[in-house]
């Protein structure tokens, strides 16, 4: 088959593989015995569906062109791609991208317009040599603020996302108007970061003092408790209770000296009324 001769034929000598324009449905296991001289690989206008985890083994690609297929996926072994320093994925069916091309920090220009997209990675803030990035007709809702601080990102093309909420859509061609916008939420959304934090650290303070509080209530209750077992200890309280013993005591053994006195002419009386024998 007229692909497979493109493939035998291996790389140019610059390092480019062009096997574009032909009826490409999976990416051929033959590519990793290029891995030490392909560094250009050209896959446009096929019928590609993913970027396999094979990608993987091409460490020293510099560019990939992958448009105008139908992928769907991309997998993460293209963080392996270290060296890459464009990527094109324009015009295919992807809905996201791997969070793992932050791994090549290389990567210059990003070209994935007329997809699915509906995010971004927030990785893409860590790529150090990213300065293009094209996402225009997706269906993006938002992408990362971050972006507006990365300093060698000079452009990024995003008109044609209808739910796109972080600028309006007449300002979305101009990347400095863009940039402007998301700083201002990126800074709207720094102050309240902290105002959160404040109001989570003020309600742990609030729980922790509501803690010593009670803790604080119950020492006073056992405070109250030691104050009131210790009144009987003290010497005035002992001796005007032990004189109110005293006094009950004096109280009791008169009442029963007089009840035996009175007891005792009872008896005696009794006893005279009732004697039988003559006295002597």
């Amino acid at each position: 088959m007229e692909e497979y001769d493109d493939l035998s034929a291996g790389p140019a000598e610059d390092g480019t593989l062009d096997l574009s324009h032909n009826t490409w449905t999976v990416f051929p296991p033959e590519l990793s015995q290029f891995s030490r001289t392909l560094l250009h690989l050209d896959f446009k206008n096929n019928s590609l569906t993913q970027v396999p985890e094979c990608i993987s083994c091409l460490a020293l690609l510099q560019s990939l062109d992958v448009s105008l297929n139908q992928i769907e996926y991309i997998d993460k072994g293209i963080g392996q791609c270290i060296r890459l320093r464009s990527l094109n994925v324009s015009r295919n069916r992807l809905e996201s991208l791997p969070n793992e091309l932050s791994n090549c920090i290389l990567l210059q220009t990003i070209f994935a317009d007329q997809n699915r997209l509906t995010a971004l990675p927030e990785t893409l803030i860590d790529l150090i040599a990213i300065s293009m990035i094209d996402v225009r007709d997706n269906h993006l809702k938002s992408i990362p603020l971050g972006l507006c601080r990365v300093p060698t990102l000079k452009t990024i093309l995003c008109n044609g996302n209808n739910d796109l909420t972080v600028a309006p859509e007449h300002m979305r061609d101009d990347t400095v108007l863009l940039f402007h916008c998301l700083e201002l939420q990126l800074k709207f959304k720094e102050v309240i970061a902290a105002k959160s934090n404040q109001k989570d650290e003020l309600q742990i303070k609030a729980e922790e003092l509501r803690d010593e509080l009670n803790n604080a209530t119950n020492c006073i209750s056992e405070l109250e408790k030691d104050i009131a077992a210790l009144v009987w200890e003290r010497p005035d309280e002992y001796i005007r209770r032990k004189e109110r013993f005293v006094e009950l005591v004096k109280f009791a053994s008169d009442k029963i000296v007089f009840y035996w006195r009175l007891t005792k002419d009872a008896a005696l009386k009794w006893w005279n009324d009732h004697k039988t024998h003559p006295e002597y």
